[in-house]
């Protein structure tokens, strides 16, 4: 009993209110008025809109540097552990739904720490130009007189909707559909207005928060998308809806009418008699005030009507909060949190944002496999400790902290620059710093302080499931305190074998060809652990082809098959885990082959080159269904120079390989891959000559251990 008859009173108020309508008198038919009320509105958007945090607390969002000076961080020991909150002290109560439509006489409506009224969320029909005074700089002529529809609301409440204009009777007059790439379009072409202006010496704080530059969204020629503005004689509103599966987000502004002469138009608000603010939670008259705990597992109804006309209702179930570290700052009434996933809405940064070049952008060329997470940290009061999170599908939530011990953030663990984000082993060590006054123990692998140094310790890192990022827990006991603190590590699996099919073009002939494959990766070698030339650096594999027919030997007709061992030795240029992270590296690799009597064992050098697909081949692949999983592929080249046989003479033997493969899950794969081989030797014994020029498809199922 949740969305629609929240949504159905949008017409009902239409309706109610048509009798309090005189448009010959109120309506406004002032391009001046538009113009101002646009820049007007933008530049107090700001002040009505108390997103950020106290000015003490946004010194210390960001500051880890700062915070590092205390501590036992080093330039070569600075990847944090984390504090776990709920072995902390930390209890988070259920989320609450906060709002506040008291203000200003119900005038102003405050859903979190978001605030919705007429200066922020409002509509705007202008000649392009007009938009802001400096805007024709970089405009053409014929730019610059298109009537665009402008619109703002508070930037945290929808980015991608229907925006329907609806008459005073209920009647839908026009619709106009965006997506969230539409609105990351429209994102994009302010930066770049904005870019060209101040190249033209255009001052930058005047290009921030004023005129179009503080849209949301706009429609730059309204004409060209069919809006009936022009011979329009009824009053409308506009609202726009964002539906996401079950949740969905509504508003809807103020009455507006329409004047027009030929191509020319003005839009003006229409004024009304004011109406009592009124607020529905699950369709159920509620106070103007109020901050109720919501269900985790059930969507939320909210509707409210502010007294100037604009409307705000969502029915949205809440985000979770995933918090993974709370401590305290220099500022004794200032806490520091980390999480991941939603963020939460106030001034936060992210602590690992992606960082690829232009060029990599450009081509398309991000990666695709790894953990999505996106880390963030925030500023919280120690005396109200809380953050708010967008729902999902709009509205706006409260998750309270109830506090008892906070972690010093002196008592923190550091580990090593070089600690690998995966592994490959349960057991892996980790160098580590601490407080020489702090013990560290662990309930699950083993710690071993050095006794020469009481700051520096190794970690035996507990990693047991694969496929998995592994958490494991180290105490640590500082000042009397002991505190639960944690590390995450991605366990891979070393390991594959596969079998595949080949089919084989070679001098005119069609060749199908059995093979079987194995791969495999080493932690270290026999246990030491030196960083440039052993941790994840060495793997070898091994591949057997075995032709199913056979090839023609000689001009008389005979046939023979063709076998082919290569066995291949690996040495990554950085460290990591195959099937996870990037890397280029180098191959020493041992090749025997066999065709009727002839024997040719060879070796030889190459290169390889390996990671997850790239984005733009990624998403066509993801066309197809079976195809929308975690793909790697690799390529390689080798040229075998030496023969191991006194009697074989080589002649350019070499082989180029393109290899990839599709995740279906952590343990099962398909795979396929294409190339070019060339065989060419002379056994000197046998008095015979092999050349064989060959390109090759292959497809195949594998599994990883």
């Amino acid at each position: 009993m949740l969305p629609k008859p929240v949504f159905n009173k949008i017409q009902d108020i239409e309706q109610q209110r048509g009798n309090t309508v005189n448009i010959a008198q109120h309506l406004v038919f002032s391009l001046l008025f538009s113009l101002g009320t646009v820049a007007q509105a933008q530049e107090a958007a700001p002040a009505a809109n108390p997103t950020n945090p106290p000015e003490a607390t946004q010194e210390e969002i960001p500051a880890p540097q700062r915070s590092l000076l205390k501590t036992a961080a080093t330039r070569d020991f600075n990847k944090a552990l984390y504090f776990d909150q709920l072995d902390n002290g930390v209890i988070l109560p259920p989320m609450e739904l906060e709002y506040d439509l008291t203000g200003e006489k119900g005038n102003v409506l405050k859903v979190g720490n978001v605030a919705l009224n007429e200066k922020n969320f409002f509509f705007a029909l202008l000649p392009l130009g007009k938009t802001h005074s400096q805007l024709n700089q970089v405009l053409s002529s014929g730019e610059s007189g298109k009537y665009a529809l402008i619109m703002s609301w508070p930037d945290k409440l929808l980015n991608h909707g229907t925006l329907e204009m609806i008459s005073r009777t209920g009647t839908v007059l026009w619709t106009y559909n965006f997506t969230a790439e539409d609105q990351a379009r429209w994102m994009k072409q302010l930066e770049e207005w904005r870019k060209a202006l101040i190249g033209k010496g255009v001052p930058a704080k005047e290009l921030v928060r004023s005129g179009i530059f503080a849209s949301q969204f706009a429609i730059l020629d309204a004409q060209s998308a069919n809006a009936p503005f022009w011979g329009q004689k009824e009053v409308f509103r506009f609202c726009v809806t964002q539906t996401d599966g079950k949740n969905s987000t509504k508003m809807c502004s103020q009455r507006y009418g329409t004047k027009s002469a030929g191509n020319n138009v003005v839009m003006g608000k229409v004024r009304v008699d004011p109406t009592p603010a009124r607020v529905l939670v699950q369709n159920e008259e509620a106070p103007l005030k109020n901050s109720i705990p919501v269900a985790a597992d059930m969507p939320t109804a909210f509707f409210s009507e502010l007294a100037s006309g604009e409307s705000y209702e969502f029915v949205s179930s809440p985000n979770k909060l995933e918090l993974m570290d709370i401590s305290d700052t220099k500022k004794p009434e200032v806490l520091r949190i980390v999480g991941y996933d939603t963020r939460p809405l106030g001034r936060s940064v992210i602590l690992n944002p992606d960082q690829y070049s232009a060029l990599t952008k450009l081509l398309g060329f991000e990666s695709t496999i790894g953990d999505p997470r996106k880390f963030w940290a925030m500023a919280i009061r120690r005396d109200d400790p809380k953050v708010y999170l967008p729902g999902q599908g709009g509205g706006v939530f409260k998750q309270r902290f109830e506090l008892s011990e906070i972690p010093r953030t002196q008592s923190r663990v550091y580990l090593s620059k070089r600690t690998p984000t995966g592994t490959y082993i349960d057991g892996i060590k980790l160098e580590g710093r601490k407080q020489p006054v702090a013990d560290v123990s662990s309930e699950q692998n083993s710690v071993e302080v050095n006794a020469q140094d009481p700051a520096s310790f190794v970690w035996n890192f507990k990693a047991t499931e694969r496929g998995k990022i592994n958490r494991s827990y180290l105490n640590v006991n500082f000042n009397g305190k002991t505190y639960k603190s944690y590390y995450e590590i991605y366990k891979g699996f070393p390991r594959e074998v596969s079998g595949r099919f080949t089919g084989v073009q070679a001098s005119g002939e069609f060749i199908v060809m059995g093979e079987i494959a194995y791969n495999q990766w080493f932690e270290d070698l026999f246990g030491w652990t030196n960083y440039w030339m052993s941790r994840q650096r060495w793997g070898v594999s091994a591949k057997f082809f075995q032709s199913f027919n056979q090839l023609k030997v000689d001009e008389a007709g005979n046939t023979a098959p063709l076998s082919v061992l290569t066995v291949d030795l690996k040495y990554r240029a950085t460290p990591g885990l195959w099937g996870r992270d990037e890397s280029v590296g180098g191959m020493l690799s041992y090749q025997s082959v066999t065709f009727d009597q002839l024997k040719a064992p060879m070796l030889g050098v190459g290169a390889f080159w390996a990671r997850s697909m790239p984005k733009v081949f990624d998403d066509l692949f993801n066309i197809v269904p079976l195809m929308r999983y975690p793909k790697w592929v690799d390529m390689e080249f080798i040229y075998y120079t030496s023969s191991m046989d006194a009697n074989v003479t080589l002649q350019s033997s070499m082989s180029l390989n393109f290899h990839g493969k599709v995740l279906w899950s952590e343990r099962y794969f398909g795979e396929a891959g294409f190339g070019m081989k060339r065989y060419g030797f002379t056994d000197a014994a046998l008095n015979q000559k092999a050349e064989l020029n060959t390109f090759y498809g292959t497809v195949g199922l594998g599994i990883n251990f």
